[in-house]
């Protein structure tokens, strides 16, 4: 009898109706889901550094006349060759945490009187991984290796990120910097490489 039933023309065609109904239900579960998902990463990237061309309210390319009417910046490169258009600087008002990603220091760049970058530490395996997962979210996506030197590589629109970490004990340094204001940088090195070569 309940053979019968089972093969009957009707329960077959409530059989399809219901795995259609499962199918359906599915299929708008894994869409809301998946909306879900890409409203809460435009979310976190709304205004994400490198959208703002900036990091903590300082944008890259500002002067350093410019950015000390806000915040104010201790010089710690005193020591550096005369001439030497890089300067680097640290607050004394730093959050040392990014999120929930404890950090250790975060130093400041500036080559030719103009913010063109940031160094940021962490002190261990965890806070560098949860730097590194950050780093996926504001760039969009996982970053290469350099070949030559390990480190893991963002680029962006504005800015591209650097991460080179110790395998044994965790600890990074993540350097953050402007593209445009890169290029003359990598200009004033070759030319520094040049003048120093001709005095070896």
């Amino acid at each position: 009898m309940l053979m019968a039933l089972l093969k009957s023309p009707r329960f077959v065609l409530l059989e399809r109706w219901l795995g259609l109904l499962v199918f359906l239900m599915a299929a708008i579960g894994a869409a809301h889901a998946q909306d879900a998902l890409k409203k809460n990463t435009a979310l976190a990237g709304r205004s994400t550094m490198d959208q703002t061309h900036s990091f903590r309210g300082m944008v890259f390319g500002s002067s350093l006349e410019e950015v000390e009417k806000t915040i104010k910046l201790d010089s710690i490169s005193e020591e550096h060759a005369k001439g030497d258009p890089v300067r680097i600087y640290i607050r004394s008002d730093e959050k040392k945490s990014l999120g929930d990603v404890a950090i250790q220091e975060v130093a400041y760049y500036f080559f030719e009187g103009k913010f063109y970058a940031v160094v940021i530490a962490t002190m261990d395996y965890r806070q560098t991984e949860n730097l590194r997962k950050a780093l996926d979210i504001v760039y969009g996506g996982s970053p290469h290796r350099e070949k030559e030197s390990q480190n893991l590589v963002w680029n962006g629109k504005n800015t591209t990120a650097f991460m080179r970490s110790d395998r044994v004990t965790g600890e990074a340094r993540t350097m953050i910097s402007s593209n445009e204001l890169q290029k003359n940088y990598d200009r004033f090195s070759r030319e520094s490489a040049v003048k120093a070569a001709s005095e070896l």
